[in-house]
């Protein structure tokens, strides 16, 4: 029976899976790559990124590899909408306390108040 492959990293860009691909051809590690080309559209992150996958027998030693580059340490360079969101309402004085959850549906009331306060004032 062949081994079943692993999926030991998902990347959102090429050129990092294929550095860290490279890597483990180099150990003599048998690389396979899941979802390539969707990375090409605009619905990559649907299908969860590009999937690096090696065999069963060989995951643990590959994860080593992946995790002693370090490709994972490196900060998003541009961090999500969540986060900024997270970031910039945490220092308001009555959200700021609230789990982010909480905070986001306290911020989207207090948008729609504001809004139909300024539509009553317009009409008026």
């Amino acid at each position: 029976m062949e081994d079943q492959l692993v999926t030991i990293a998902t990347f959102s860009f090429a050129p990092q899976m294929g550095l860290v691909r490279s890597k483990l051809e180099s150990e003599g590690i048998e690389c396979f790559v899941k979802d390539e080309l969707v990375s090409q559209t605009y619905i990559y992150n649907a299908v969860g990124g590009i999937k690096l996958q090696v065999k069963a027998s060989d995951a643990q030693r590959a994860t080593a590899i992946v995790e002693e580059m370090g490709v994972f340490d490196a900060p998003d360079p541009k961090p999500s909408r969540m986060i900024v969101f997270d970031r910039v309402t945490r220092r308001l004085p009555l959200l700021g306390s609230l789990d982010l959850g909480l905070r986001f549906f306290a911020f989207l009331v207090l948008l729609a108040v504001i809004f139909v306060l300024v539509y009553i004032l317009l009409i008026l």
